[in-house]
């Protein structure tokens, strides 16, 4: 999710204002031709903005439920939503996503074995 997040602001914020207006088809809407690059490369950015922050959040979760399971709860209630909301944010290439909707469920199921006295 990281790494996806990153491609994507960095291609959003370095290539695409740089592409010539010509690429993008003729609007008549609110944003002109000429602006499109730009208009184009800030959507992409806050999509890749978006993707690493909810890929930095599941992997503290992943961090902290490795540390402190007690609390696996919250973070295993943290690594499902923010993984589910990972897809509006590029999803690490969807293969992210679903690995981390895969550890959630799995750190909300899973029990600590009890200890023998």
């Amino acid at each position: 999710m990281i790494v996806a997040g990153l491609i994507i602001t960095v291609l959003g914020a370095y290539i695409v204002p740089h592409l010539d207006p010509s690429n993008f088809a003729s609007t008549q809407g609110p944003v002109s031709q000429a602006q499109m690059p730009g208009f184009v490369g800030s959507i992409l950015q806050g999509v890749g903005l978006f993707g690493l922050v909810s890929g930095v959040i599941v992997l503290v979760a992943g961090a902290m439920v490795r540390i402190n399971p007690a609390q696996r709860t919250l973070w295993g209630t943290l690594i499902l939503i923010f993984s589910i909301l990972s897809f509006f944010g590029t999803g690490g290439f969807v293969i992210g996503a679903i690995l981390g909707i895969i550890g959630g469920v799995l750190t909300l199921t899973w029990k600590a074995p009890r200890l023998q006295a």
